[in-house]
């Protein structure tokens, strides 16, 4: 299993997703080493299509069950997770949670 954990220099939550992920892992009983990729400007950005940071993604697939890809990619910290009527400035565990089981049964 290959997990991303994509970052900007200006993204406050990136210790908060990693640490929502560390325990997502944890609950569900995984082990993984999470590869921390900065995201340095916005050639890097459209090289790994991000739309906006903290990016979560286990083999490939973004770990929000709702993402889409618009086509615009940004380094910035600007990604909003929506989770169970929620909204977070970062994946909160039960939607990481949700994302590791999807993308590990094979679901995108």
């Amino acid at each position: 299993m290959r997990i991303q954990l994509f970052y900007t220099s200006e993204c406050p939550t990136k210790d908060l997703a990693l640490d929502e992920l560390r325990r997502a892992l944890e609950e569900l009983g995984l082990k993984a080493d999470v590869e921390e990729i900065f995201i340095a400007d916005e050639i890097e950005a459209r090289s790994y299509k991000i739309i906006g940071t903290p990016t979560i993604r286990v083999n490939g697939v973004d770990i929000d069950p709702e993402f889409r890809d618009t086509g615009e990619y940004t380094a910035s910290c600007t990604r909003v997770y929506r989770w169970a009527g929620s909204i977070y400035q970062y994946p909160p565990k039960e939607m990481i949670k949700e994302g590791l089981r999807r993308i590990l049964k094979g679901g995108c």
